[in-house]
């Protein structure tokens, strides 16, 4: 009896080991069949599963923060030489890691595209890049560039926001997740800007939290059922989207009340610019899905480093010092003509960008094939 259990178990062990070989397998010939010729020599690497294809591996890591694990997934397999191939967000892929290859090819606009994946682009409710697109795009963001003179009038409300949370971290008794709290406090700056002050505060809770859920099924598996990211992301735009018509609809109801507003906000700009509410809405879920976490990230990190580095933390904390030594005793708070004299601290900020990049994933679609270190990168 013992011995039949062992038997079944080693076939059962041999039989999925023989699937999963067979399955991969059978993605990576699909695709050599499929992009055959003498013209492509691809890079070493690996398919994944059929459909799924390097998916997995791909959400595990990023969705962990830990997007060097993808990187080291294909290092270890098959080398350093920079350039691999896989499947990832529904495309086969040549991924590349070295600084010199990514600088070449980001800098070439002759041969590549900026490109987004269709599920990431359903996700945030848009549709695919055209010209008609384009032009509505430019349309949509005529306001938020025209709104950008007006940053120095928010600066009051950034000085409070930012002042008001030092100030509650510093009084609390138990350690806080300060990247957490430092994305709550960048969510409050940009909605300021974006929406005003006078959207309540619960609204405001919701579309943080959902938000998260939009961040997080961005890059994901489209698999649309109840349990997968993909699909929770869809509701949470759902839901981001019915609270930015309220607040339009309660906005537009105060403008009509008072017609003399203020315009402080990007939203009234929008409004004001006649646009439909579509395309606000559009506007709306587009910033708030991208306006605060990578700032967050970066000022977290920049932090963390200055706290290791005592000596570039006191040079900082001198240059802000000295600044503030110099302002007129009629002027309480930041200005822009103070943010332009940081230069050291804008050196920090610049370091931490490129030590540790938040924004570990850059797309593009290349326009014709493109040979480089003598690998092929196919067309589309």
């Amino acid at each position: 009896m013992e011995y039949d259990l062992v038997f079944l178990y080693t076939a059962l062990a041999v039989g999925i080991s023989t699937v999963y070989s067979m399955l991969k397998r059978t993605n990576m010939w699909f695709y050599t069949i499929k992009f055959s010729s003498k013209e492509y020599n691809f890079p070493p690497g690996d398919m994944g599963w059929p459909f799924f294809g390097n998916m997995p591996i791909f959400c595990k890591c990023f969705k962990g923060r830990d997007p060097d694990s993808f990187i080291s997934y294909f290092v270890t397999r098959y080398g350093r030489g920079g350039m691999y191939k896989g499947l990832i967000l529904e495309k086969p892929s040549i991924i590349v890691t070295k600084p010199e290859i990514c600088r070449k090819i980001l800098l070439d606009d002759e041969n590549f595209d900026r490109h987004m994946p269709k599920t990431s682009l359903n996700v945030l409710g848009q549709e695919p890049p055209s010209n008609q697109e384009e032009k509505r795009r430019r349309m949509r963001s005529n306001p938020i560039q025209s709104h950008g003179g007006a940053l120095s009038f928010q600066l009051d409300i950034i000085n409070e926001t930012v002042k008001n949370s030092f100030e509650k971290w510093a009084s609390m008794e138990k350690p806080i997740e300060f990247l957490t709290e430092m994305k709550k406090t960048t969510f409050e700056v940009l909605m300021r800007i974006l929406v005003g002050d006078e959207v309540a505060q619960d609204l405001l809770d919701v579309v943080f939290k959902e938000n998260t859920f939009l961040i997080r099924g961005f890059l994901s598996i489209p698999i649309n059922i109840p349990g997968f990211d993909y699909n929770r992301a869809n509701k949470a735009r759902g839901a981001i989207v019915k609270i930015f018509y309220q607040i339009i609809e309660e906005r537009k109801a105060m403008i009509a009340k008072n017609k003399a507003m203020l315009k402080s906000s990007i939203l009234d700009t929008m409004l004001d610019s006649s646009q439909d509410d579509e395309n606000i809405i559009t506007t709306l879920v587009s910033v708030t899905f991208a306006g605060y976490e990578f700032t967050a990230e970066v000022a977290a990190k920049a932090i963390m480093y200055l706290e290791k580095h005592p000596d570039f933390l006191h040079k900082a904390k001198e240059e802000q010092e000295d600044i503030i030594k110099k302002r007129p005793s009629s002027n309480a708070g930041l200005n822009i003509e103070e943010i332009r004299k940081k230069k050291y601290l804008t050196k920090v900020i610049n370091e931490t960008l490129r030590c540790a990049s938040v924004s570990s994933l850059l797309l593009r679609d290349a326009k014709t094939t493109v040979n480089i270190n003598g690998y092929a990168i196919p067309k589309g």
